[in-house]
């Protein structure tokens, strides 16, 4: 090979290797600006910042790190409809990558955020509680799970209140088979919330509208047994 192809190549190796080197240099920075952003608290500026940076920025070590980033700064700045798509697309993008559990996590307190109150619409409510679900499934282990748990069992309080809620209102309105059926939910599948004292009285208020006097009493036989200082056992008295 002649000394001046020799020299060519060398040059292009060369350019090659400093091109890398910017191109690293310009993902790190890019991700440590967003760090710095985020640290500052400016959590919607850091989210735009790296909207586009997996695709400036497909190969580098930083790509998945800024990815994760961005779902924090989305969720930070109380986008959450932002950080539950962007955690969905990690989890799809990178099944087995080690953080996948925070990518898990950070959907499931999306969907927790994106909540109503027991009076209304509970999707996102049982959206949150199927996402922390499967975070404690597939991760038990995970730094999160604990904090799963505190915050799945809030959820099912949430959903027992509905259901209290709702049955109450059917039987204000005197549809007492209604209203026994939503007691009954909160019985069969929330009895560790504070709503169960309140929904085993009004299913044994319901039985005795109904004048089933005999399901009326052991309703009510069975809130004093489980509960006989709460208020509603009191009240359940006239069953007995």
């Amino acid at each position: 090979m002649r000394p001046f192809s020799l020299a060519i190549i060398l040059l292009i190796a060369l350019a090659g290797c400093a091109s890398d080197t910017v191109l690293k240099d310009t993902a790190q920075n890019e991700y440590e600006h967003a760090k710095r952003l985020v640290n500052k608290g400016d959590y919607g500026r850091a989210a735009i910042n790296l909207e586009h940076f997996s695709s400036r920025h497909p190969y580098s070590r930083y790509t998945t790190r800024a990815e994760l980033l961005r779902i924090f700064a989305a969720y930070k700045d109380g986008q959450y409809i932002l950080s539950e798509t962007l955690s969905e697309r990690f989890i799809d993008r990178h099944p087995r990558h080690p953080n996948v559990d925070y990518a898990k996590y950070m959907l499931a307190m999306s969907h927790y955020r994106e909540r109503s109150g027991a009076e209304k619409d509970p999707t996102q409510t049982m959206l949150a509680i199927e996402s922390f679900k499967r975070l404690l499934k597939e991760h038990p282990q995970s730094s999160y799970a604990q904090d799963g748990r505190r915050h799945l069992h809030k959820l099912y309080s949430t959903l027992a209140e509905h259901e209290l809620t709702v049955g109450r209102f059917y039987f204000d309105n005197e549809r007492y088979v209604a209203a026994a059926n939503r007691f009954q939910v909160i019985i069969e599948k929330y009895q560790t919330t504070p709503s169960i004292e309140a929904a085993l009285y009004y299913l044994a208020a319901s039985y005795a509208k109904l004048g089933l006097k005999e399901n009326a009493r052991q309703s009510a036989i069975l809130l004093r047994h489980n509960y006989p200082n709460s208020d509603w056992s009191g009240k359940a008295a006239a069953f007995l």
